[in-house]
């Protein structure tokens, strides 16, 4: 969950970013035709054919950030090295952007040179206004008077805020009250190894506050001190004008967690993937134009396939198996048939395994060359699945799985995939659940649109080695 202040500076970082496309472009411009350094043999073009321009700059940097991922991580504690590696990365998928779009932009034909101009000074001018907007906003809060605030924690909830607590300028911590508890010593040790002071409660809390003055008030407690905070939670409120409670929901989260009202009821989402809002609709998009490429390129090894099948082994050319999908729904997973029809009737649903002899000679041949799941091009273009995901598996194992991994059910928190994380790094076919698991949250948690991009690429390797694929 995003705190108030890091939306401000998203919105910052956004502005900052697109005033300096502006002027780099603009100074790229005049350095060409008025710097004195380059000839103009065509003589100077019209100052507006180049800030006409300027409008398809902001739009093309802002779907590479939004498919880049680029402004989920800003704020003032981002590493300089991150800053820089998004920020290059960033300015290279834009100049390629752009002059596609200039190319096709038939109205004028742009100087190359100002092109390469703006393409050199871009990445530069992108990270001195960011590093100097960061310096200037450091030095701004130093200089701020810090709010006094009294922190009441224990156990994990006040290690968590006192490492987050260090990016806060604005704050300084006069104290921390520890309830009793089966923590106390240990957060007494935690405490003096950061320097905190620790404070105790007096006979009234009237009487603790004249004592230790404060603005605000940060609570930090587990479940099991609640009872602490209900029974003092009043009269601190009659003390302090800023009372702040941090949920204990940490042990519980894998993902992100945010926030939505009902009505005026607030409620805590404790596993938020990033696969939410304009993430969805732009993984949607790409996956149908995806899928749709795909089908026209493969249509010749799908007719040949769908001729091959019927000759080789009697029955359907597909065969539709239940798998189960995005919030724990089933759906027909559609595949080339590669075993016979009655398959399955003696041994009921089982794993594949290496060696298995129950598909036919043509089946073997495309489940090691993974040309069966070619149907699912029809699933993804439906919306049963997209191109990238966890596998979806049938729900007699996913009944299996989900008692014995923990975490299991967290994958179907997005739409199962045709390929994913897990299985371009090995863990496919007969091989650990629990590795794979670790791939598919990891995959939910860190998603991207290209990290999208490079599955899929590292898919074709996969493929044409054929790891655990039977």
């Amino acid at each position: 969950m995003k705190h108030k202040g890091s939306y401000i500076y998203t919105f910052f970082f956004v502005l900052l970013d697109l005033l300096t496309l502006v002027g780099t472009w603009v100074s790229a411009y005049y350095f060409r035709f008025f710097g004195k350094i380059f000839e103009t043999p065509l003589g100077i073009p019209d100052t507006d054919l180049y800030f006409k321009l300027i409008p398809f700059i902001l739009g093309i940097w802002l779907l590479v950030a939004m498919f880049l991922g680029m402004y989920r991580r800003v704020g003032l504690h981002q590493s300089s090295l991150r800053h820089f590696f998004d920020l290059v990365q960033g300015s290279v998928f834009f100049i390629l952007g752009l002059i596609a779009f200039t190319y096709f932009y038939e109205e004028y034909r742009y100087s190359r040179l100002t092109l390469l101009l703006f393409s050199a000074l871009l990445p530069v001018s992108l990270i001195l206004s960011r590093v100097l907007a960061t310096r200037l906003s450091l030095i701004y809060q130093l200089r701020q008077r810090k709010k006094d605030i009294l922190l009441l924690a224990s156990g994990k909830s006040l290690e968590a805020f006192i490492s987050e607590s260090k990016y806060q300028m604005d704050s300084r911590i006069i104290g921390v009250v520890i309830p009793q508890g089966s923590h106390e010593d240990s957060d007494r040790k935690f405490c003096e190894s950061m320097n905190l002071k620790i404070l105790k409660p007096k006979a009234t809390w009237a009487e603790f506050f004249v004592s230790n003055p404060c603005e605000s008030v940060v609570v930090a407690l587990p479940h099991k001190h609640y009872d602490y905070l209900e029974a003092n939670l009043d009269k601190i409120s009659d003390q302090v004008p800023d009372i702040k409670i941090i949920p204990d929901v940490l042990k519980y989260t894998r993902f992100n967690t945010g926030i939505d009202m009902m009505g005026s009821t607030p409620v805590i989402h404790i596993h938020e993937s990033p696969l939410t809002g304009l993430n969805c609709f732009v993984k949607r998009l790409t996956d149908i134009l995806g899928a749709s490429v795909a089908l026209m390129i493969f249509a010749p090894a799908i007719a040949f396939i769908a001729l091959v099948v019927p000759l080789t082994s009697r029955g359907p050319i597909l065969y539709r198996q239940k798998r189960m999908g995005l919030d724990g729904k089933t759906f027909n997973c559609l595949k080339f048939r590669s075993m016979p029809v009655d398959a399955e009737s003696k041994t009921g649903a089982i794993w594949a395994q290496a060696g298995d002899r129950r598909a036919t000679p043509f089946g073997s041949f495309i489940r090691r060359t993974s040309l069966d799941e070619l149907p699912q091009l029809l699933n993804v273009i439906k919306g049963d699945m997209s191109l990238v995901g966890p596998r979806p598996e049938r729900p007699v194992f996913v009944n299996e799985f989900r008692k014995e991994v923990p975490g299991y059910m967290l994958r179907h928190k997005v739409k199962t995939g045709i390929t994913g994380w897990a299985q371009v790094n090995g863990w496919r076919g007969s091989t650990s659940i629990e590795k794979r698991i670790e791939c598919d949250l990891y995959y939910i948690q860190n998603w991207s649109f290209w990290l999208d991009v490079k599955i899929l690429f590292m898919t074709v390797e996969e493929v044409l080695i054929g790891r655990n694929a039977y």
